[in-house]
């Protein structure tokens, strides 16, 4: 075999085998335009294999920090360490987790950067023999270039035809369950700050099981990850297992509606919802009217100030009592989603834990109103005054 040539002339799975055949240690380099990959052998077993370092490194700080395995200052420390120092990302997070998961995240990472390989049909490549190759073998294991090529080759095939139906890897994407509340802090019960964590332990995966939909173990590491938004390049790094599993899983979970692209939302404080936001806007502007109605006396009259007041405050409230209205419609999804039901009452909310009792009791101190008539249902506030309907808030009815 040549020592450096070209993939048109000899492809990655004849070179890797030939490598084998003749247990050379030493190695090889692919490299096309800015995409390179490292292969490193010992007598013909492949011990190691890398990227472009700055996507393994995005790769590798993606999968810490959204599974929380490091923090994010102690990531930060190693980063700097490697920079000023240059000492390899794996010898600085043998001091910082434990060596199973490290094992975990280097064969995860030879294995992909293998199989990315194997799809390559244009570039160069170079084989430089190393006469003394030292390693820690206890966390750099042998791998035979066979089993890589069964496995990988069909992977090769598989990848473009799945990639083709997928949205551009770039895109953002978020979990479609509940729509709107899918960004709501408590359906994450076991996440962590990126939003990310146990999927199985959320009120999400109660609805989907509710549902009856039944998810296998590569789609649910790809929604533990996904967390309150992430490109799909970003959940391929984050989730912990091989490029291709979480491909699948994400077309999987494209077809079942779990899946959907977004714009990207920008991380606020608090991570405050839109609407509530938008709400708090409107309700701020109202007060706002009510302040300018009352400095109004120069100009008007104390009866015509007072009217101006008083309507500015049923405005107001008239805004928090829809706000209050779409916290409950909200409710009502979630109720129907678990118990595939409507509920008998509002009270039901309350024993589900979906609501507090404080939530159904409107800015005039009276309880909000659900109210059956054959198969649908209307939601309202009474209003100012309880016996007239001339002032019922009103929201239409949010289930089909």
């Amino acid at each position: 075999m040549a020592l450096r040539g070209n993939l048109d002339d000899f492809n990655i799975v004849n070179i890797l085998q030939m490598i084998k055949l003749e247990g050379k240690t030493g190695r090889l380099t692919l490299a096309e335009a800015e995409e390179v990959v490292k292969i490193t052998f010992d007598k013909g077993f492949i011990i190691y294999a890398e990227g472009a370092s700055n996507k393994d490194e995005s790769r590798l700080e993606n999968v810490l920090l959204t599974n929380n395995l490091v923090e994010h200052n102690s990531w930060r420390e190693i980063q700097k360490e490697h920079e000023d120092k240059l000492k390899p990302y794996w010898e600085l997070l043998s001091k910082k987790i434990h060596s199973k998961l490290l094992l975990e995240l280097i064969n995860r990472q030879v294995i992909d950067t293998v199989y990315f390989a194997l799809r390559w049909t244009k570039g160069s490549y170079e084989f430089t023999p190393i006469k003394s190759l030292k390693y820690n073998k206890k966390m750099m294991a042998q791998m035979d270039v066979d089993g890589l090529l069964i496995e990988g080759c069909t992977i090769a095939d598989e990848w473009p035809r799945i990639a083709a139906t997928l949205p551009p890897f770039s895109t953002f994407v978020i979990k479609n369950i509940i729509g709107e509340d899918e960004a709501d802090e408590s359906l994450n019960v076991k996440a962590n700050e990126s939003g990310s964590g146990d999927f199985g332990a959320s009120l999400e995966y109660d609805i989907l099981s509710a549902r009856g939909i039944t998810l296998n173990g590569r789609e649910m590491a790809v929604l533990n990850v996904v967390g309150t938004g992430k490109t799909l390049k970003e959940i391929m790094d984050a989730a912990r297992q091989r490029h291709f599993e979480s491909l699948e899983a994400m077309l999987s979970l494209f077809r079942m509606g779990i899946l959907k692209p977004a714009t990207k939302k920008a991380v606020g404080a608090g991570n405050l919802d839109k609407k509530k936001y938008f709400a708090q806007l409107a309700i701020t502007a109202a007060l706002l009217a009510v302040v300018v109605a009352g400095f109004a006396w120069r100009a008007k009259s104390w009866p015509e100030n007072f009217r101006a007041q008083k309507e500015g405050i049923t405005r107001v409230k008239h805004i928090q009592a829809l706000d209050g209205l779409k916290n409950i419609e909200n409710g009502l999804k979630i109720y129907q989603s678990l118990e595939g039901r409507a509920p008998e009452s509002l009270d039901d909310l309350v024993e589900s834990g979906i609501l507090k009792q404080s939530e159904l009791i409107d800015p005039w101190n009276n309880r909000y109103q659900l109210v059956f008539k054959k198969k649908k249902f209307a939601l309202f506030s009474t209003g100012h005054d309880s016996f007239l309907s001339t002032d019922n808030v009103y929201l239409p009815p949010p289930l089909a």
